[in-house]
């Protein structure tokens, strides 16, 4: 099975979940926007929610091979997390349909799938939190409770990310662009030794 097939059929995915939301969406209109026929998608995946899935499945895969890069560049824990962050503000400022996707579903998980972004989140949560325990072993964070600096440091992003919906396009683009440096600047003052 084709792999340029797949990653076709889940960016339209986004296009129809990010519209119209992932309970009225429907296999058909995502076979539209994709171009394919509807056989074609349970070719690669059974059902919308597996769709679903592998949308959050490859976002997280991606952000977890950045963080790895990361951990082995030489940086320090602060150019760490200021590239996390600007990583994911980027993400938010240039694929606005994915980010709303990604926001939507994780905050209203079907029960079907709660447990696999659990599992996805909890994989995120652990290497903020080994970043964290590194920059205390290393004399750059003052020693601190990893696990609760890592939920909050989660929380704090997240919750910069879900008040972009009440915002204007305009004024959505200059704080997705600021924050970056404000966080890394707050959560930096608070962690360093």
């Amino acid at each position: 099975m084709s792999h340029a097939k797949e990653e076709q059929i889940r960016e339209a995915a986004i296009r129809v979940f990010s519209r119209e939301g992932f309970h009225r969406a429907r296999m058909e209109t995502i076979a539209h926007e994709a171009g394919v026929a509807v056989g074609t998608i349970y070719n690669y995946f059974p059902s919308k929610k597996d769709v679903l899935v592998s949308i959050f499945e490859t976002e997280m895969e991606e952000r977890l091979a950045f963080f790895e890069e990361l951990r082995t560049s030489g940086q320090t824990v602060a150019e760490q997390l200021a590239a996390i962050l600007e990583q994911h503000f980027s993400l938010l400022r240039g694929r606005t349909e994915l980010s709303r996707v990604l926001l939507q579903e994780q905050f209203n998980p079907r029960q079907d799938v709660k447990e696999r972004f659990t599992a996805f989140h909890e994989r995120l949560f652990e290497r903020i939190e080994r970043l964290i325990e590194e920059g205390v072993d290393g004399g750059w964070v003052r020693p601190c409770n990893a696990r609760v600096i890592a939920l909050a440091l989660f929380a704090v992003v997240q919750s910069v990310a879900a008040f972009s919906v009440f915002y204007t396009e305009d004024d959505l683009d200059e704080i997705l662009r600021v924050a970056p440096g404000e966080l890394a600047e707050f959560i930096w003052r608070g962690l360093k030794q």
